[in-house]
């Protein structure tokens, strides 16, 4: 793996930096729910359980789901209604884990980047993101993309580490994020994997920033939901 990509993350090109998280999610796709288990101390079950009660569908929703991974997200919005699913990755062997998960005649799987949807204008009634947003290669691009397919009555929900609010807990998660690469060489052999995790989420948007980009893309109510004093974040974005 190319270490010097990670350790530039925040400057490196949109191509060069498709062509490291391609690697890394092929890498890790037959790991990745130990890899979150691993990240968040296996809390980003609970944060996805909540995140997925706030969601609103029903039977007639269009429901996109980005950067679906392993297929969470999918699975427990199944749980809540029938409704038609897509599950967008831009990487094939996560795409594989996930249908090992999904087997599903309301679910279509779909491989392409967010910065390019290949959908119609005002098709969806939701759109979410789950732990996804910081691997795009252009956020900005992702978001207007998301504006475009979501209808106007519709919704995006993401899901996202975010920028921790207590001090306490801010120095508790540094120090452990230094440990976590650590783990990920112990527990699946693979240290710069979980150092590129690191870095991206350093680099991410923190709440503030991320509901500009998400006014910049047009979106005019934006709501935003601390979990842990901000370690993680949802935005809930209307037009």
């Amino acid at each position: 793996m190319n270490s010097s990509l990670i350790n530039k993350l925040k400057n490196i090109s949109e191509k060069e930096k498709q062509f490291l998280v391609q690697k890394i999610f092929s890498k890790v796709s037959k790991k990745y729910d130990l890899m979150n288990d691993v990240m968040s101390l296996g809390l980003h079950r609970t944060w996805k359980s909540y995140f997925v009660d706030l969601i609103e569908i029903n039977t007639e929703s269009n429901v996109l789901d980005i950067a679906s991974g392993s297929g969470d997200i999918i699975k427990l919005l199944m749980k809540k209604a029938a409704a038609n699913f897509f599950s967008l990755d831009a990487n094939k062997d996560m795409q594989t884990q996930a249908k090992k998960k999904i087997n599903d005649k309301n679910v279509k799987f779909v491989n392409a980047f967010a910065e390019k949807l290949p959908f119609e204008k005002k098709y969806f009634d939701v759109v979410t993101v789950s732990f996804g947003m910081r691997n795009f290669s252009n956020i900005n691009k992702s978001l207007s993309q998301v504006f475009e397919v979501l209808k106007d009555s519709g919704t995006f929900y993401c899901l996202e580490f975010s920028q921790i609010n207590n001090k306490i807990l801010n120095n508790f998660y540094q120090l452990y994020s230094k440990l976590i690469p650590t783990y990920g060489g112990i527990l699946v052999n693979d240290s710069d994997s979980y150092k590129y995790l690191i870095k991206s989420i350093e680099n991410f948007p923190n709440q503030v920033e991320l509901s500009k980009k998400m006014k910049d893309a047009g979106f005019k109510k934006i709501e935003v939901l601390d979990i842990i004093d901000g370690l993680a974040s949802i935005h809930i974005a209307r037009k």
